[in-house]
């Protein structure tokens, strides 16, 4: 059973979101496009695995995809597959034709087009994730479940070199078309349940319940201002056709395309860029709406969650998954859209 789904990560969605709000000539906008093919890349290899996975028993699995935990510090693990006999946890990397690991050094280069680039060691990676999970079923009192772990290459043609004396390599790092039969060698190492079903039910909910997923600070993170993003209603059928809201409708000046829900893939860029909070002042500056009411009734009419009252309300997104609501509803928005980024999206 799968459950936390294979999300495309937010780092994208905001990628998307500054692509549309920058100036076409803005210098960082390069930086941009390559992160958000880098992200994107990520993405399609974990989606890779998902299929594989989607052949296991529901009944025996609980599969998670991209669970994110705090343990001191946060950290995130691309597959975690729960059983009542173990833990399988797995660090999903869609990378180049070649990656030698070397091991006196522990480093690891990656080869593509006949240049070398150092990258960071995978298996290191998941080993210390392996720590982190550690500690946090420690503080749940719900250690006892043997963990497994690899680093899983969701690419067949990417070759895997290493020296004759680290061949254990190849225990830590395999090919997601691998992935089942790694997972019926852990059955067989494994064969008594360490937990019951009930327990491990407990788990499920624990991992679902400590779940996070921050929206980062993307302006920080590119070194830019709210100065730089552009505001206003963007038009889903025209690449630069600005909307404005009168006879009860949202209508594009160019295209002559009207709509009653066009404004929100603008308040979502608005949460994705600027801030998990929005006051109606705030949304009215960001939509180009002048009337205060019509400000107020737009922004009720998404029924999000609001405190305070008077003119120092503010509306947040919902806290239950609302990251995986804003990103859903984003992708949906921005398929729509002729634009040069709706090509990025997976399809």
């Amino acid at each position: 059973m799968v459950v936390l789904e294979l999300q495309l990560p937010i780092q994208a969605y905001q990628c998307m979101a500054l692509l549309r709000r920058l100036p076409k000539n803005h210098p960082i906008r390069p930086t941009i496009e390559r992160d958000l093919k880098s992200w994107l890349k990520g993405y399609y290899g974990e989606k890779e695995c998902s299929y594989y996975l989607s052949l296991l028993p529901e009944d025996q699995y609980y599969i998670f995809h991209g669970l994110r935990l705090i343990d001191k510090k946060p950290f995130q693990i691309d597959l975690v597959v729960l059983s009542t006999r173990f833990i399988f946890m797995g660090e999903v990397k869609n990378l180049s034709t070649k990656l030698i690991f070397h091991k006196e050094s522990n480093h690891v280069t990656k080869e593509f087009n006949n240049e070398e680039e150092g990258i960071s060691n995978p298996v290191l990676q998941v080993k210390r994730q392996q720590i982190q999970f550690v500690n946090w079923l420690r503080k749940m009192q719900l250690l006892g479940l043997p963990i497994e772990r690899v680093v899983i290459i969701s690419k067949s043609t990417t070759r895997i070199e290493t020296t004759p004396d680290n061949l254990q390599i190849f225990n830590d790092v395999i090919y997601a078309e691998s992935l089942l039969d790694k997972i019926e060698e852990m059955e067989c190492k494994h064969q008594k349940p360490a937990f019951s079903k009930r327990k491990l039910a407990q788990l499920v909910d624990l991992l679902l319940a400590h779940h996070q997923t921050p929206i980062p600070d993307i302006l920080q993170a590119y070194k830019l201002s709210k100065d730089d993003i552009s505001t206003g209603v963007l038009c889903p059928k025209c690449p630069t056709g600005a909307m404005a809201f009168y006879s009860a409708k949202w209508n594009c000046h160019i295209c002559g395309y009207s709509s009653k829900i066009a404004f929100f893939p603008t308040v979502d860029d608005y949460f994705l860029l600027l801030g998990p909070t929005i006051t109606r002042k705030q949304f009215a500056e960001f939509l180009h709406i002048n009337s205060p009411f019509i400000a107020g009734h737009q922004l009720r009419s998404l029924n999000l969650p609001s405190s305070g009252s008077k003119r120092g309300t503010k509306y947040t997104l919902s806290k239950i998954n609302s990251c995986a609501q804003l990103m859903k509803r984003e992708s949906m928005n921005i398929r729509s859209q002729q634009n040069d980024t709706h090509t990025f999206l997976p399809q």
